[in-house]
């Protein structure tokens, strides 16, 4: 019986292969026998050379002048921010050291710190600030360790037990004065500006404010203000009034479809309507607030403004 064969070849394919076979033995034999020159495969220096050959002479790369270049371009000593004498370079040290509760803003840049720690040092001792020691002039805003051992040398702080008000003199210098009492119901966009906190566009919104809402009753309602923040409030609330009444609403005569205020929605302001309409004027400000849900808040607001005649 004869035996099948599965995992064998044909005759066609056995002479495709041994020809393929022979065809990369010949070619290896003619490269023995024909070696030809060496070949360089050094193609990216080459190419490079011959690049730079064929370049303008503007566009040539030299390592020796780029170098030389490079290294002698010159920044200046405060580059980096670390020059020893910050924004006043060209200015020497003292001659000796000077009392630091006393020394003028030329003195202390002298010494190596920046004009910007040079006037902090005096607002902090105008204030009632004691440099006694190092670690109260890292208290200075803007100071660094950098610059407090430029200046070092140069200081003479003042004894433990001294007073600044009684001992060392204030220097003077500007200090921001705080500005008048200003009443919120005549008070101009200038004179609104001139409150810390208080920018062009704020004070505007502030006049529009209290023309929509026909006049402030108290400064609390300067809170209502959109841009007044809690922090902004307190700060501003010691230099603020309100004088006058303003204008009163009528409100059993006024054409509600034609009111506006902060304090009266467009929903409030029709159940209003719709209140007078079906019952008649307001008489009083308890029938008045029976259009209001018993939790609203609102109804404290608008009262002050409404008048029922």
């Amino acid at each position: 019986m004869k035996k099948d064969y599965h995992f064998t070849i044909s005759r066609t394919d056995r002479i495709c292969l041994v020809s393929f076979v022979m065809v990369l033995l010949a070619w290896e034999l003619i490269k023995g026998l024909f070696p030809g020159g060496e070949k360089m495969y050094a193609y990216v220096p080459r190419e490079h050379a011959y690049e730079q050959k064929n370049k303008p002479e503007y566009m040539v790369y030299n390592k020796s002048t780029y170098t030389k270049n490079y290294k002698s371009k010159s920044y200046p000593d405060n580059y980096y921010g670390k020059s020893k004498q910050n924004d006043f370079p060209n200015q020497t040290p003292p001659p000796h050291p000077l009392p630091i509760m006393t020394a003028s803003i030329n003195e202390l840049t002298s010494m190596g710190l920046s004009v910007k720690v040079a006037f902090n040092i005096h607002k902090f001792i105008a204030a009632g600030g004691i440099i006694t020691k190092s670690e109260d002039m890292l208290k200075i805003y803007g100071m660094d360790s950098t610059q407090l051992l430029l200046a070092l040398p140069h200081l003479v702080y003042a004894p433990p037990d001294v007073k600044a008000d009684k001992d060392f003199p204030k220097k003077n210098y500007p200090i921001e004065s705080k500005p008048g009492i200003i009443d919120l119901n005549t008070a101009t966009v200038s004179e609104l500006e001139s409150l810390n906190g208080i920018g062009n566009v704020l004070a505007e919104r502030i006049i529009k404010f209290r023309e929509s809402l026909r006049g402030f009753r108290n400064v609390n309602q300067l809170k209502d203000c959109y841009g007044i923040t809690p922090e902004l409030f307190e700060q501003l609330n010691p230099q603020l009034t309100v004088t006058g009444s303003g204008r009163m609403i009528m409100i059993n005569q006024q054409d509600l479809s034609a009111l506006t205020h902060p304090y009266l929605n467009k929903k409030m302001i029709r159940l209003i309507e719709a209140y007078r309409d079906h019952h008649g004027p307001f008489t009083s400000a308890k029938e008045f607030k029976k259009v209001y849900p018993h939790d609203s808040t609102c109804f404290n607001k608008i009262l002050p403004y409404l008048s029922f005649e």
